[in-house]
């Protein structure tokens, strides 16, 4: 029985632009996705692959560089020499029309692209015994908004493919359903219906950049992009290795390959400690927990597993929580800056960037609530205006929430946590 042993990559956005990033850091992250790109091409030589699998993206069309184009055909002739096959199949950011540059590059003669939207097909062969092991089908991009539903066309490929090999299909698409589609341009939308009508082995999707399986048991998976372009794109990135054989389970194992890796902390600020140095120390322990978390992926799926490959650096972005009596030295942006520099020095990490969540002075307000004060009479009346709508009505601006059904619900949201920026605004600080 043929065994196709495939690395699948997607949304690898070679020369992305790294948007609000000073100089040092969008140099240093555009290093990063070329990091990530050559250890995905060690990776694939290592363990034989047979092809490679890029699901769109591969770099961005407008921002791509005679460097980063020089960079990206040496890696692909790396695989030529021992002969993988490389597989891509364009999308939005670099898209297969004439005038754009994913066809305009001299690709190596191991490289197959899926360009147009009309689908096609390849043959993989293994190195070795020159016998075929696997067909690839896929569809491409042809402008920077495609609209059209490109699994639709691999459903009628695959009717004609035939069923001796492992069959893949390869598409850059938004699965409606999926997680975190809504964060993305509806570009060749689909559903898992169009997928599930299929006969193919796996669906090697890009576009999404949350790795995940779009619904169990369908053979459908994101690999997630390749490097986390941004603090949103937070955990390990990096590739999915499959040995694939014909009418089985396909069995995806996750690899981490990209250097850099991007982490959210939510830390609770300690409320008595006011030297900036216990600070740093309680803050340090929190985020050391979460690292040491984040050495697995955040997936659900137990038959991914972590490959060898360990991260460069994390890139970690602080939000405080709780109370504190350091609150209005925290709120202060300088101070915040200075934090995270020696968090970063403490513990070793590449960025820490500090930010304040729902950080609050703390007081005690059920004694404030007694009185008799302004800020007691106050508090009794918001109190009050959560449950009486007349009395509400009364204290807002007729301008605020015009509609009458959203009127009233809107007004309520903004009594949440009145009562503590109304107190932190009237209780003077004790001086320490």
């Amino acid at each position: 029985m043929s065994t196709l042993r495939l690395l699948h990559l997607a949304d690898v956005h070679l020369d992305t632009p790294f948007y609000g990033r000073d100089e040092q850091w969008r140099s240093r992250l555009r290093d990063a996705t070329r990091t990530a790109f050559t250890n995905a091409v060690d990776l694939a030589i290592e363990r034989q692959a047979h092809v490679v699998l890029v699901a769109g993206d591969l770099f961005d069309n407008d921002l791509l560089t005679f460097s980063t184009e020089q960079f990206l055909l040496e890696q692909i002739n790396r695989l030529r020499k021992v002969q993988i096959q490389f597989c891509y199949a364009t999308g939005n950011h670099d898209p297969g029309r004439l005038n754009y540059r994913a066809h305009r590059l001299n690709w190596p003669d191991n490289v197959h692209i899926f360009s147009q939207n009309k689908p096609g097909q390849v043959v993989i062969i293994d190195q070795i015994s020159g016998q075929p092991v696997g067909r690839i089908a896929g569809a491409g991009h042809l402008t920077k908004q495609e609209k059209n539903n490109l699994a639709t066309n691999l459903k009628n490929i695959s009717d004609t493919m035939p069923a001796d090999l492992p069959r893949v299909a390869l598409l850059h698409t938004q699965i409606v359903s999926a997680r975190g589609a809504e964060k993305h341009e509806r570009y060749a939308p689909a559903t898992v219906e169009d997928l599930a009508t299929t006969d193919f082995d796996y669906w090697a999707l890009g576009h999404i950049h949350l790795r995940q399986q779009v619904a169990r048991p369908l053979p459908a998976w994101y690999p997630g992009n390749l490097q986390g372009r941004n603090p949103r794109e937070t955990g390990l990135k990096g590739g999915l290795w499959l040995e694939l054989e014909k009418d089985q389970l396909a069995a995806p194992e996750f690899i981490s390959l990209a250097p850099l890796v991007w982490l959210t902390v939510v830390a609770e600020c300690p409320e008595a400690v006011v030297a900036v140095e216990d600070l740093v120390v309680n803050l340090s322990k929190q985020i050391e927990v979460v690292l040491d978390k984040k050495t697995k992926p955040d997936v659900p799926v137990p038959s991914i597993q972590v490959g060898a490959h360990s991260p460069d650096g994390y890139l970690v972005r602080l939000i405080l929580k709780g109370s504190t009596l350091l609150v209005s030295e925290l709120r202060d942006q300088d101070n915040r800056a200075d934090l995270a520099r020696q968090l970063e020095e403490r513990l070793g990490l590449d960025w820490v960037e500090v930010h304040l969540g729902t950080l609050t002075r703390p007081l005690d307000l059920p004694s404030l609530r007694q009185g008799p004060s302004v800020l007691a009479t106050a508090m009794e009346l918001i109190e009050r205006a959560t449950t009486e709508d007349e009395l509400l009505r009364k204290m807002s601006p007729e301008h605020l929430a015009a509609n009458p059904e959203e009127r009233l619900p809107y007004l309520r949201r903004l009594l949440v946590d009145l009562e503590q920026e109304l107190a932190e605004r009237l209780v003077p600080e004790v001086e320490r």
